[in-house]
């Protein structure tokens, strides 16, 4: 074999390798990138079923006052002060803070006393989020007995 020919030979092994490897090192990048991932949940969040579970907190409270909108988490939304009333879900207690999201037209009414299920805000200040999206409806007998069949149908973390 001639020296031209061998230097060709090495260097097309030597670019196939460096190829190879390369290919291998971005397909280790990608899996190691595209492993671990956050899963995200979505479900109807007029439908009290499905809140439910979901929820760390439900209960009856009463809107003491409306403190108007604020960000929360990146959000725009608005936020009310409220006196929980009855819990049937977690350990809400006292007066909390509550943000809503405000893409309803329908806002909560100060005096007016409504069913809620929470999950608490990422910073402690921003107090707890309400999940249920429905508009706001009155925690009359027929919400708290719909919201209880819920909780006891669903299951138990």
């Amino acid at each position: 074999m001639t020296m031209n020919k061998l230097l060709v030979v090495a260097a097309s092994a030597g670019a196939a390798a460096a190829l190879a490897g390369g290919a291998w090192l971005g397909w280790n990048q990608y899996r190691t990138a595209h492993t671990t991932s956050e899963s995200v949940h979505a479900f109807d969040t007029t439908d009290p079923a499905l809140v439910a579970p979901e929820a760390t907190a439900v209960f009856t409270g009463t809107v003491l006052e409306d403190l108007g909108r604020r960000t929360v988490e990146g959000l725009p939304s608005d936020a009310y002060r409220v006196r929980v009333d009855r819990v049937l879900k977690g350990s809400a207690a006292g007066e909390m803070l509550v943000s809503q999201s405000d893409e309803t037209e329908h806002k909560y009414l100060v005096g007016q006393t409504y069913m809620w299920a929470t999950n608490p805000a990422t910073l402690p200040e921003e107090g707890v989020a309400q999940l249920y999206d429905a508009d706001p409806r009155p925690a009359d007998d027929a919400a708290i007995a719909t919201w209880t069949t819920a909780l006891h149908r669903a299951p138990q973390s």
